[in-house]
């Protein structure tokens, strides 16, 4: 079960204006994972192009023992996304998340071709600035890549640039 905030009543002369992109994206729903020193931890419903702070408030805002200066309240939010607020005097854990979201010790310095922006992909071996910003493109599109095979959805890559990669990237 997840929670979300009420249905806020929409002006339709700002569709009328909006591009069916423009649109695309904003309906691409993504649940992120609400956790530690917030009124009503749990799971949200979330919108591309959300940041931590509007999930925060999704779920109720700060208990009075957060710790608010290990928060990044203007990082982009992503999906499948757990986000822990720690209690003033806690550390900011590391957080096991499923497996489709594990990360091991050689996955550190790869990659991640779902959060990675357009300077970091071209770190990438044969990703040149087009190449990465496709890349950014297609994801902003079709959102996260499911799996890093998936990388050949994006035009000008094949099976071989993957090769290349496989090793370099993570999802």
């Amino acid at each position: 079960m997840f929670k979300n905030e009420p249905e806020e009543e929409v002006d339709p002369m700002i569709f009328a204006t909006s591009s069916s992109q423009e649109t695309k994206q904003s309906s691409q729903e993504w649940y992120v994972d609400v956790k530690g020193a917030v009124k009503q931890g749990g799971m949200y419903r979330i919108t591309q192009g959300m940041r931590l702070m509007d999930a925060i408030e999704l779920a109720g805002g700060f208990t009075t023992e957060a710790d608010q200066n290990q928060i990044n309240f203007s990082k982009l939010l992503a999906d499948q996304e757990i986000i822990y607020v720690p209690k003033i005097g806690e550390e900011l854990p590391t957080i096991h998340e499923t497996d489709s979201n594990k990360t091991t010790a050689s996955e550190t310095e790869k990659i991640n071709i779902n959060t990675a922006d357009v300077n970091e992909l071209q770190q990438l071996s044969g990703i040149g600035e087009k190449r990465a910003a496709d890349i950014v493109k297609y994801r902003e599109e079709n959102g996260s890549f499911r799996a890093v095979e998936d990388l050949t959805k994006v035009s000008g890559i094949g099976e071989k640039t993957l090769e290349n990669l496989k090793d370099s990237i993570t999802i």
